[in-house]
Parts: C-alpha cells; sequence; structure tokens
C-alpha cells in the first residue's frame, strides 16, 4: 500500500531528528522499532553464537525465580557428576561410614560430594585412596570458584538498579490551552527516589520518497521536559501548534504512515547513585482522540499523605 507524502502534513518548522540511532531506510527495518516495554526489535545475525551470548548477562538479567533455578540446577548437576567419578572410582577410596552398594552408596558419594564442594567437610567421610584424593582437590577448587562467581552475580544482582516506570497504556489527544495536545502519563512503581528526570519523545513515520519507503523522525516538543523528583505520575504533553509533526493528522493518517512514538526517560536513582534509563513505544492505534486522564491520587484520610493509585495510570474518559 502506497505511503501518502509527508509534505501534506508537515511544514518547514517541524523539527527532524537525526540521532535517533535507527535507520532511514524503511525497507531494511522491521514494520516496528521498539516492543512496547521498550525493547528495540532487532535480532543479530552473523555472529557466532558464542560471541554474542553472555551467560554472566543473561544470569544478571533474568528474574529470581530462573536465577535460583539456574543455580540450583548446576549445584546438582556438578554434585550428581562428582558422585559418579567416586563411584565409579571405587567407594574402597574412602574411610568412615560407608555402607551398603547401589543407590545407598551412590547416595553417600553425593552427600560427600556436596560437602567437598561447599568445603563444609564434616569429616565423617574422607578420601584415602589416590583417585578419590584427586577428585576431591578438582571438586574443591571448582567449590571455590563457583561460590566466587555466584557472590559475584548475587552482588550484581542486588547492586543493579532497575527502575519500574509505569506507562500509560495510550496516547491521548486532548484539549489543551487554544487548541490540542498529545498526552501520555507515566509513575514510578517503586519506593526508591528519582531525581533530576528527563524524557525524550520522538515520532516515527513511514512514506515513501523516489519510490523508497522512506522513515522519518520526528522530535516532539514537550512543555516540560525535565522534573527536579517524580514522586507522582508526570503527564508528558505535547502542543500540537503549527510546527508540530502531528498538526494535521488524524487517527486514518497515523495509522497509515505506521506511526510509532518512542519514549526515553532518564533519572538519578538517589540509592543506588546511578542513572537509569526506561523506554517505552507506542504505535499508531495507542492513540485515542478528544479524551483526558482521570485523576489517580488524593489525599489520604488522616490528610497527611498522598496516596497514589498506580492501577488508575491509564484511565480515560471520552470528552463530549
Amino acid at each position: 500500500m502506497k505511503k501518502p507524502p509527508l509534505h501534506r502534513f508537515l511544514n518547514k518548522k517541524s523539527r527532524e531528528a537525526t540521532d535517533t540511532g535507527f535507520s532511514n531506510l524503511a525497507s531494511a527495518q522491521g514494520s516496528r522499532l521498539m516492543e512496547s516495554s521498550g525493547k528495540f526489535r532487532v535480532k543479530r545475525s552473523g555472529v557466532r553464537s558464542l560471541l554474542s551470548f553472555s551467560f554472566a548477562h543473561e544470569l544478571i538479567l533474568m528474574s529470581w525465580p530462573r536465577f535460583l533455578l539456574v543455580v540450583l540446577l548446576f549445584y546438582v548437576v556438578v554434585n550428581t557428576f562428582f558422585a559418579s567419578l567416586y563411584y565409579l572410582g571405587g567407594m574402597d577410596q574412602f574411610m568412615g561410614g560407608l555402607a551398603g552398594t547401589g543407590l545407598q552408596a551412590f547416595s553417600e558419594a553425593f552427600f560427600f560430594s556436596a560437602q567437598t564442594l561447599t568445603t563444609v567437610g564434616y569429616g565423617r567421610i574422607n578420601p584415602s585412596g589416590f583417585i578419590a584424593n584427586v577428585l576431591a582437590s578438582a571438586e574443591a577448587l571448582l567449590g571455590l570458584m563457583s561460590f566466587a562467581l555466584v557472590t559475584g552475580l548475587l552482588y550484581g544482582r542486588f547492586a543493579r538498579p532497575v527502575v519500574n516506570m509505569q506507562y500509560s497504556e495510550n496516547l491521548l489527544i486532548a484539549p489543551y490551552q487554544d487548541g490540542m495536545a498529545m498526552m501520555l502519563r507515566l509513575a514510578n512503581a517503586r519506593n526508591n527516589d528519582l531525581a533530576e528526570v528527563e524524557a525524550d519523545v520522538i515520532l516515527s513515520l513511514l512514506t515513501e520518497e523516489g519510490g523508497r519507503s522512506i522513515r522519518k523522525y520526528f522530535t516532539l516538543e514537550l512543555e516540560r521536559s525535565r522534573v527536579t523528583a517524580l514522586p507522582l505520575t508526570w503527564t508528558l504533553v505535547h502542543a500540537i501548534r503549527s510546527e508540530s509533526p502531528l498538526v494535521e493528522m488524524n487517527a486514518a493518517n497515523l495509522i497509515d504512515l505506521e506511526a510509532e512514538i518512542l519514549v526515553t526517560i532518564k533519572g538519578f536513582d538517589t540509592t543506588f547513585s546511578q542513572t537509569v534509563f526506561s523506554r517505552h513505544s507506542y504505535a499508531a492505534d495507542a492513540f485515542v482522540w478528544n479524551a483526558r486522564f482521570l485523576p489517580c491520587f488524593h489525599r489520604s484520610e488522616d490528610g497527611i499523605e498522598t496516596i497514589l493509585e498506580m492501577d488508575k495510570l491509564s484511565k480515560y474518559e471520552l470528552l463530549t
């Protein structure tokens, strides 16, 4: 389907963005640049998997249940491996309290392996043969290295600042001053304090020039692009004036041009004393016309605190 030319909607005052990190050649890119969660829709190929995949990076970023499951699996697999070696090397290589054969003997080897790996060493069983001593020495070394690695990963997971920015599900086109404005609302879902918070909003439009599909990017000027703190909600407002690329747009135009709104939030996490980032993306069908957000915070019953209702962040009402 042929895209409508942008000159029908834009004027010379529209500010085109050139430093987005994306290409203008639309035919070489996916139809959407980012997931709604802010993750880039880019899949790398032509690189050896060992170079493109970082196991440590994945262990730090994965959820806590998955991380604990990986650690547990590693612990069980290593102990099972060494228990098998001890068992195959002969249980006569050990002294102290060994009894039974088969499964019972293997369980003794497994728990001896767990004690060696963790350097507990209760002393009830100890290796006496050469093979058992070599295996126990190797496992003790592996245990020291493994727990040092797990300790570093745990520190990295706890020390990594994580921002949980919540965004409204829709972009609203609402009355503003003497005209209209595009609005979206966001809030910090965590209790940590964010300071010096900045917002950047870019509009992506797909058009055709010279028979080629071209993607254009425009910086949407905000009425307020920076706040000193973010204890409550923040409504980003882009006034649709003569210089705005949205000035002549309607819902059908945005869909035809495959419009996408890219939102980037940067703030300073005072808990970790580090800068954190959050991204979000809206597709053309996320626009709601002639609507306004409903309040989502109110005074507490005792009048001392402010109650922020995060479940109402996306609530809006249509205007007549």
